[in-house]
């Protein structure tokens, strides 16, 4: 029997919980596999998946309230099949109430026969008890009002408390519960983002120039995913958040110099610095991902960028001596929580620990330090992350200044970032300030 979307909803978030796939690449092999894409079915399969994930805590919290025994300790394709269930109950309207349920008694069925019951009866409890869950106080019980209502482990929520506050800490919250809208990169070597809408427009795509962003353009619900189009194939975009195309910019990058990218990943700043140097110069894109490296070498193929070198290393070891010195520009894209990037990534909530992120500190700050053998006398150290931690952040920043005395904090000065510029001199973004997702940067220069 073929499944239904919901229950292939269900398949997809079992996948997310048990392995380290993020939900957005196993959507786009079941909407291929499918031929889904573009349709109302997997709009609707798409909107299940990130709709739970988004708000997994919040529906945790209600589930954990109407099951008689444990929630914590239940099998994790019960509760998935649970909160798809609550999900469409509470946040969406698509199919009558008593066809959710019957819908998700079916799956529980299929999937754990033994569950088809206890999936019966806590859901038809909600609807005898429609709102009336109690949610912690927002006034005495501000982390855990806030962790349980806008769905983010308490952990993080009690950080950023410390670091943003209240009021902002809810609103940071609540944005990264917000659907973001696919947004891409024109690449400027092959057509300008003015000629690149009217194209978009003449396909029936709705779609705006990002407001700080000189290359970006967001879709509003796109009638197909872009890079099913003519335009991605031949090149002409890259999908790339807006936060993450202003970070480019924050290498100042000018035709004709030497640039080294350390954890390159698949290339989507690299090939943005590429093009802001209008494919003059030297690129060296260094990542110990061989199939990113590859991955990086096909996009900028197809982007008919010719000026990146690809090189496989580890940075958790010293760089090899044929690059020491030799830079003009070491960007450090560093890996990190990924805090900043929630709205498009919601499964990292749910699989980070407090106790990670010290040991991406340790890593992010090795990786400076290795990195910043490579830049020449005179030349800049950019560090990067999509963290919203200090603790991946600033504190990196000063341990690395303590120990590397020749390098000094230079403030972001390209005009295209002033917006987000702080007092110190950093460049950050925050997606309940901007609609974009969350960076953090900081420029050094070495004297000597």
């Amino acid at each position: 029997m073929k499944k239904t979307i919901r229950h292939q909803a269900v398949d997809i978030l079992n996948r997310v919980a048990t392995s380290r796939a993020f939900a957005g690449e196993l959507l786009d092999i079941q909407l291929d596999e499918q031929s889904l894409s573009g349709t109302a079915d997997g709009r609707l399969l798409t909107h299940l998946v990130y709709g739970v994930l988004r708000m997994q805590g919040h529906l945790d919290w209600i589930l954990a309230g109407l099951c008689r025994g444990d929630y914590d300790k239940m099998e994790e394709n019960v509760k998935n099949i649970l909160r798809s269930g609550l999900y469409q109950l509470e946040f969406s309207d698509r199919l009558p109430a008593f066809a959710v349920v019957d819908e998700a008694v079916k799956i529980a069925k299929r999937i754990n026969p033994g569950a088809g019951g206890l999936v019966n009866a806590v859901l038809r409890s909600h609807l005898r008890n429609t709102n009336k869950t109690i949610f912690p106080s927002a006034e005495k019980n501000t982390a855990e009002y806030i962790a349980a209502f806008y769905s983010h482990p308490l952990w993080l929520v009690e950080q950023w408390l410390d670091f943003f506050g209240r009021e902002e800490t809810t609103a940071l919250c609540h944005a990264n519960n917000e659907v973001p809208p696919p947004t891409v990169r024109v690449n400027t070597l092959k057509i300008s983002r003015s000629t690149l809408e009217e194209h978009l427009k003449s396909q029936d795509f709705n779609c705006a120039p990002t407001p700080f962003s000189p290359d970006g353009i967001n879709l509003l619900d796109p009638p197909l995913p872009i890079q099913k189009t003519l335009f991605f194939q031949e090149g002409l975009l890259r999908l790339q958040d807006e936060a993450a195309q202003l970070v480019s910019h924050l290498a100042s990058p000018q035709s004709g110099k030497n640039i080294l990218d350390v954890c390159s990943g698949s290339g989507g700043k690299t090939s943005h610095l590429a093009a802001l140097m209008k494919n003059q110069g030297r690129i060296v894109a260094l990542d110990r991902d061989t199939e990113k490296l590859a991955q990086l070498n096909k996009d900028a193929s197809r982007q008919g960028i010719s000026i990146i070198e690809t090189m496989q290393a580890d940075l958790t070891c010293p760089l090899p001596a044929l690059l020491t010195g030799q830079f003009d520009v070491v960007l450090v894209d560093a890996p990190c929580s990924g805090t900043g990037t929630l709205r498009r990534n919601p499964e990292i909530k749910w699989r980070l620990k407090s106790s990670d992120i010290s040991a991406h500190a340790k890593l992010q700050k090795t990786i400076l330090q290795n990195a910043a053998t490579a830049v020449q006398k005179n030349g800049r150290l950019i560090y990067c992350t999509c963290s919203l931690l200090p603790s991946e952040n600033d504190h990196v920043i000063l341990g690395f200044l303590a120990g590397y005395p020749q390098f000094t904090v230079e403030p972001v000065s390209p005009p295209v970032l002033q917006t987000f510029v702080d007092r110190y001199g950093f460049f950050r973004t925050y997606p309940h300030r901007y609609p974009m997702d969350g960076f953090f940067g900081a420029v050094f220069r070495r004297r000597n």
